[in-house]
């Protein structure tokens, strides 16, 4: 999942689980040694509403807002000025991508196979940094690669929200409001009189 955002945040699509700027110019991080490899969580254990802002390759902004429901372990990601909007269920793992001026829902299967359930600490290879803080909140810093081995941080707080992302040097993502409000399970689903389409296979 959180290859999923790296890959998205260029062309600012998406933005993985708690799946992603410059967070590193705030980031407080101890000059000791790094801590105990270990590994974050990475899928918010609670509700949460964020809005990020992602900075594209030419260095423009935009934001992007992510709601995510523990109950069901569902997604919303809203981009800034985009009739689209994209909602994914990790139970069923199906992406639907909602278009407001088609009024349709179109359904895929959801890309990557990552997902790390709440209260699993993800996998691959991490490195524990330090800690930061992001929009008010807490993080811990903790470094990975990509696949394809491009070197990557991440600050992630101790309930699985992603809050910046740094991928390759570059600030990709970066918190600037959190939310961990109760989110309307409607949300989560294609307003009334959309229309459903099936994507080609």
């Amino acid at each position: 999942m959180r290859l999923t955002v790296l890959r998205a945040a260029g062309t600012a699509a998406c933005v993985l689980m708690g799946a992603v700027v410059g967070f590193s110019a705030k980031a407080d991080v101890s000059g000791s040694p790094p801590l105990q490899a270990q590994a974050p969580l990475v899928t918010p254990l609670h509700d949460a509403d964020i809005d990020y802002v992602l900075t594209g390759p030419a260095g423009q902004h935009l934001h992007q807002r992510m709601r995510w429901t523990s109950t069901s372990w569902r997604q919303r990601i809203e981009p800034e000025g985009s009739a689209t909007v994209m909602l994914t269920d990790y139970h069923t793992h199906i992406l639907m991508v909602l278009d407001g001026t088609k009024r349709t829902a179109t359904v895929m299967p959801a890309p990557g196979g990552s997902f790390a359930a709440p209260g699993t600490p993800a996998a691959g290879s991490w490195r524990r940094m330090g800690q930061g803080r992001i929009a008010g909140e807490a993080c811990t810093i903790w470094e990975s690669t990509d696949t394809d081995r491009h070197p990557t941080t991440f600050c992630y707080t101790e309930d699985g929200l992603m809050l910046g992302a740094v991928h390759d040097g570059k600030p990709v993502v970066e918190a600037v409001s959190v939310s961990r409000s109760p989110q309307p399970l409607e949300v989560f689903d294609p307003p009334p009189g959309y229309r459903r389409v099936e994507s080609p296979r």
